[in-house]
């Protein structure tokens, strides 16, 4: 079956994909960062490294405060909870 977005793409210039994947990193970022934060897995390594690899690309670029994600308590540091499971201090 061919992808119906195919010849869309097709006529696209490079700049639109890119800024068409630059829109769709932005409109999904914040739910990936408040699905991470506070995980005591590999997601919010993943998180933190995409947004950073992002930064690299449009370093202008600033994520927009979420005012949901917030610092962890000492109480919530011990040694199943590391800092970097954290991410409060990427925006």
């Amino acid at each position: 079956m061919k992808d119906t977005q195919e010849p869309i793409m097709d006529k696209m210039t490079d700049d639109k994909k890119l800024q068409m994947l630059k829109s769709c990193f932005e409109d999904t970022i914040w739910m990936a960062i408040r699905y991470a934060h506070g995980r005591h897995t590999y997601a919010p390594s993943m998180v933190r490294d995409a947004v950073n690899k992002f930064k690299v690309v449009y370093p202008d670029w600033e994520l927009k405060e979420d005012k949901t994600i917030e610092a962890p308590n000492e109480e919530e540091i011990n040694a199943f909870a590391l800092r970097s499971d954290y991410l409060d201090d990427i925006f």
